[in-house]
């Protein structure tokens, strides 16, 4: 009976199990994430391979110790408390990095938006036609190849319309082999963006401080200054929480609206991430214009996003670490992971370096761009980090739109033509 309270914190259903989780696997994967490894740290990505591990080892707990009244245990947390936590901590982030942008974003988009898209374009364009080139040359059924390029790519939404539309087609179609591949290519697919970062900046020998100053320095030739003292208190008075929670209403309800295409089963959705984001873009370039509370100030903004990237990244983790090994092992995981690989790194490397080296988009712009054509917050948030400055940020709002369009299109599409 005294040993019943480290049970239900160990491995019970309880409240204060699931916090007590979430804090460990955040507060040991930040703590490492800051480890430098050949100069190049992950941030906060590794709280992703903490929950991994965490969840894996976790499900192992009532056999290691012994506790035979809870050897039923199904999952290490409940499946739709993480459900829940993973897509509002994806909301928090996405709206913090909408409001940081949002004052100059239309005026960073006239300069360079169409650019921009159409590189991000290309990336989605050629993670297809590698798709489908792996499906005829390994015969792998395309469902399947879906679900390892929405994982490579880090796109749930299209991970979703993908199992809808191949649920829609038939009774007897098993949608739940799409989530499986898009869970074994997931983890290496963060990972294999912001490899593909980090070895353009390599292959081009950029200099992060160098890339800074050209920055600072064009940014005095715009005439641009700082954010004067008065300006500051303002933000500091304001109602921060309004312009938050109001902007989440407004931008899940956009989210939510359906959108009806000719000949596609499923109506396409900016989704839960995307809606957020285009609302927070708006308020924070416009909302001062209405005397709407809009900004808040940047420690508030940056406390925000990095609670809603740990958060995203713990549940990612959690969920993927109950049947990872067993399937990577004896699932035939382990080529789906390779596959994986290919599909997020090729794409990447190719766009990436014409981008920094045929169209001389900045290097941080670039970053962002990678980041928002595959619509993986992990990665801006490595960027953002790595860079200092919001340049990422506004390349990732720049291209995201348009891209979660495409990946949720393209995903619906592959399974209509090929399956």
């Amino acid at each position: 009976m005294s040993m019943s309270w480290i049970r239900e914190l160990l491995v019970g259903s309880s409240v204060g199990h699931i916090v007590l989780v979430f804090a460990f696997v955040i507060a040991l994967g930040v703590a490492l994430g800051r480890i430098k490894i050949f100069g190049v740290s992950l941030g906060m990505t590794f709280v992703l391979f903490v929950g991994i591990a965490v969840s894996h080892f976790g499900m192992l707990f009532p056999d290691l110790l012994f506790l035979d009244k809870v050897k039923d245990v199904r999952h290490f947390v409940d499946p739709e408390v993480l459900h829940f936590v993973r897509e509002f901590g994806l909301i928090l982030f996405v709206y913090a990095v909408g409001l940081q942008v949002g004052p100059g974003f239309f005026t960073t988009f006239k300069k360079g938006g169409l650019k921009l898209n159409l590189l991000a374009v290309a990336i989605v364009f050629l993670a297809v036609v590698i798709t489908v080139a792996i499906h005829y040359i390994t015969s792998i059924p395309i469902p399947i190849m879906v679900g390892i390029l929405s994982g490579a790519i880090t796109n749930t939404p299209g991970l979703g319309a993908a199992q809808n539309a191949y649920a829609n087609m038939s009774a007897t179609n098993d949608a739940g082999v799409i989530g499986t591949a898009y869970a074994m290519a997931y983890p290496l697919g963060v990972v294999g963006i912001i490899s593909s970062i980090i070895a353009i900046r390599i292959i081009f020998r950029v200099n992060i401080d160098k890339e800074n100053k050209k920055l600072l320095q064009a940014a005095k030739n715009n005439g641009q200054t700082a954010t004067d003292k008065a300006t500051k208190q303002h933000v500091e008075e304001e109602p921060q929480l309004i312009p938050i929670f109001v902007g989440i209403l407004l931008g899940v309800i956009l989210g939510s609206i359906p959108v009806y295409i000719p000949g596609v089963p499923q109506p396409v959705k900016l989704g839960l991430a995307g809606g957020p984001l285009v609302v927070a873009i708006l308020m924070g370039a416009f909302g001062a214009k209405i005397n709407f509370p809009t900004r808040i100030t940047k420690s508030a903004a940056l406390m925000l996003r990095e609670v809603g990237i740990c958060l995203f990244l713990a549940c990612v983790g959690l969920i993927a670490g109950e049947s990872f090994v067993e399937t990577i092992v004896n699932g035939g995981g382990l080529l789906w992971v390779g596959l994986g690989v290919i599909i997020t790194l090729v794409p990447l490397l190719i766009v990436g370096s014409l981008a920094y080296a045929v169209f001389k988009v900045d290097y941080f712009t670039v970053m962002g761009m990678l980041a928002g054509s595959t619509t993986d917050p992990p990665a801006l948030s490595y960027s953002v980090g790595t860079a200092g400055n919001d340049k990422p940020s506004v390349g990732y709002a720049t291209v995201y739109p348009l891209t979660m369009f495409l990946r949720i299109m393209t995903a619906q599409l592959l399974i209509l033509m090929f399956a």
